[in-house]
């Protein structure tokens, strides 16, 4: 049987991958669902010292109370804050994808399901010839479009999404994150309408603004209101 969960990336870097990631290990295990985590690649981080205050991997780990290894949970960890390929360049390393494949072979089959996060977008080089949407294929999970509900946001999820399809990746839906403040003009409450009829993918939700977050942060009121503003249904039937 195939293992169930999903790959989280972005329209962009900073658009709030983590977020999502860590709104959504929140839910499944409010559900009790033995959910697992991945990062499989993380750049700009010292791998000597790194805490889940500057290690995303970290910090997804304290999240899902995670016990198993760091080096299956982010197996590739760079220090220079750019693209795996252009990090591993700049570091005189080389980047082992059967390593990766191999940690997310090991940790699926502790748990299930299984949230994997990327590294920017679907088109961010791992090797000259491997891309992060390779890396996705190959991993055989479905993938969530986190996309920042912003100007621009329409071109940036399309883009994206007409990279996935190209590819032959299925798309579960896109999951819109509220990186600021304050109320939606009505461009942004247009937004998932728009991106859904042009797609045909649907917009599963958002995430409201949450600002710095913490294990802490996830009170019941909290994943009360996610689960709110999300489809979590469409979610929990993963697969």
């Amino acid at each position: 049987m195939a293992t169930q969960g999903f790959f989280i990336t972005g329209t962009d870097t900073g658009v709030g991958k983590t977020v999502a990631t860590a709104c959504l290990l929140a839910l499944f295990r409010k559900h009790g669902l033995n959910v697992g985590v991945m990062k499989p690649i993380e750049t700009g981080v010292d791998p000597e010292c790194s805490s889940s205050a500057n290690s995303d991997a970290k910090f997804l780990m304290e999240i899902a109370q995670c016990s198993d290894p760091l080096s299956l949970v982010s197996p590739v960890r760079l220090k220079t804050a750019a693209s795996p390929y252009q990090a591993a360049k700049m570091e005189s390393r080389s980047i082992n994808i059967e390593r990766i494949i191999n940690s997310f072979r090991q940790l699926s089959d502790k748990h299930d399901p299984m949230l994997v996060e990327g590294v920017g977008g679907l088109l961010v080089p791992i090797t000259p010839n491997y891309l992060i949407c390779d890396l996705i294929r190959d991993l055989g999970l479905p993938l969530l479009v986190v996309s920042r509900n912003a100007l621009g946001t329409l071109n940036h999820t399309l883009l994206t999404l007409r990279a996935a399809q190209q590819a032959g990746i299925p798309v579960r839906g896109v999951i819109l994150n509220r990186c600021e403040a304050g109320g939606k003009d009505v461009i942004e409450q247009g937004h998932a309408d728009i991106i859904t009829e042009l797609s045909g993918v649907p917009v599963l939700g958002e995430i409201p603004f949450l600002g710095e977050i913490s294990e802490k942060s996830f009170t019941d009121d909290l994943l009360d209101q996610l689960e709110a503003s999300l489809d979590f249904r469409e979610l929990l039937a993963t697969g």
